[in-house]
């Protein structure tokens, strides 16, 4: 199994904003892989996978979620 912890920190706003994006995703769990997120003065996303191939996956989608949050934040608030 693979596991790993991702620790986001920033502005409170900021990290709601990468909460709600990845959010949605939390429902498509699969027998191969998953995630959970907590949010509190960071947000902690914590994913799951049985195989390497899974674990990519749900690594690729987090980031480029991500990705177009950190994106429309930095044109958002300069």
């Amino acid at each position: 199994m693979f596991t790993s912890e991702i620790e986001i920190k920033g502005e409170k706003a900021f990290l709601k904003a990468c909460y709600e994006a990845l959010e949605p995703e939390t429902e498509f769990k699969t027998d191969r892989a998953h995630y959970s997120m907590k949010l509190g003065k960071t947000l902690k996303v914590k994913i799951e996978a049985q195989d390497a191939t899974a674990f990519r996956a749900v690594t690729t989608t987090l980031t480029g979620l991500l990705s177009i949050v950190e994106k429309a934040w930095t044109v958002k608030n300069g």
